[in-house]
């Protein structure tokens, strides 16, 4: 369900690799940079980032934490703000995930959201067995660790705490049946994910869940200003390749946003590291650099409205 952002790659290359989910150890964090003259000191516009300029490395800017990260790059008239991850799964680094990371920053702008929409469903019982095998098989071929699911359910409570409403995605039963399928003359237990349809199906479930809810909102005469979406960094792509274009909400919720939808990837460099479609980024010489460990957190700015934010190393 879980999937990442692939804007190099051919179509079935992506269909490969996103239903699968998206280690060379990161430099430790030492102040080299700040040393060597290669962080300017004067903070961003919109928070306490500091400028990294070093050769060899994109422009960038560096935080304290992922709280304070967010607090400066979040414009304050965003209505929706959709966080991608890179997945964590259970043949890659096991290492501290962008979830839980999310949800320890939450709290730094808990007070403004409303809503917290998470890639994630709940089993619907009156879908029978056929749900749960569909939901186990799908865990089980995108590589899924088991700690996803309480990962999943402590940012839920988080939200609750914080007095935002958490959404998770509806599935029908025809939807676990036409995700996982019996290919032609397989026999009833040789059914597949198949990825084409996982794609469509969460994509337009977070298109729904987000354009509802702000719907929803904008009829109350007060409310937070902010609706959260986190989940895979395919699906809130601002700019994302034809080839897969039809799997990001992000275009459909801007135009209900008027404009003011936010790409935000949070992404883990250990998880990066590690993937040959990762490494091909712009953004990614910033894996490996080494940090000011006063502010280990870097963000690069894709482009309007879209950052990339990379975690220091665990």
């Amino acid at each position: 369900m879980r999937v990442i952002r692939y804007r190099t790659c051919l179509r079935y290359c992506l269909l490969t690799l996103a239903i699968c989910a998206c280690s060379k150890d990161a430099a430790a964090p030492t102040p080299a940079l700040r040393e060597a003259g290669k962080l300017d000191d004067k903070p961003s516009a919109t928070g306490a980032g500091v400028a990294i300029s070093a050769p060899g490395l994109p422009e960038a800017r560096s935080y304290p934490d992922l709280g304070a990260a967010l607090i400066a790059i979040i414009p304050a008239d965003a209505r929706v703000i959709g966080f991608g991850e890179l997945h964590a799964r259970t043949d890659r680094a096991q290492v501290t995930s962008s979830l839980a990371s999310f949800t320890r920053a939450l709290p730094a702008i808990a007070d403004q959201l409303s809503d917290l929409l998470l890639e994630t469903w709940l089993v619907d019982p009156a879908c029978g067995k056929a749900a749960v095998q569909a939901t186990a098989k799908i865990e089980t071929t995108m590589k899924r660790p088991e700690a996803t699911k309480s990962e999943i359910a402590e940012l839920a409570a988080a939200a609750r705490a914080a007095h935002i409403q958490p959404h998770a995605m509806t599935l029908t039963c025809a939807d676990y049946a036409r995700v996982v399928a019996r290919p032609a003359g397989a026999g009833s237990a040789d059914r597949e994910v198949d990825a084409v349809a996982m794609l469509t199906l969460t994509t337009r479930e977070l298109t729904r869940i987000a354009t509802s809810a702000v719907a929803h909102r904008d009829k109350q005469p007060s409310h937070r200003p902010w609706i959260a979406v986190y989940g895979g960094a395919l699906h809130n792509d601002r700019f994302p390749d034809a080839a897969v274009a039809e799997w990001s909400y992000a275009a459909a919720v801007d135009r209900v946003t008027g404009g003011r939808f936010v790409e935000v990837d949070v992404i883990v460099p250990e998880l990066a590291a590690g993937d040959p479609v990762m490494q091909r980024q712009p953004w990614f010489p910033l894996v490996g650099a080494p940090r000011d460990p006063a502010r280990p957190v870097v963000v690069w700015t894709r482009g309007e409205r879209s950052f990339v934010v990379v975690l220091p190393p665990t």
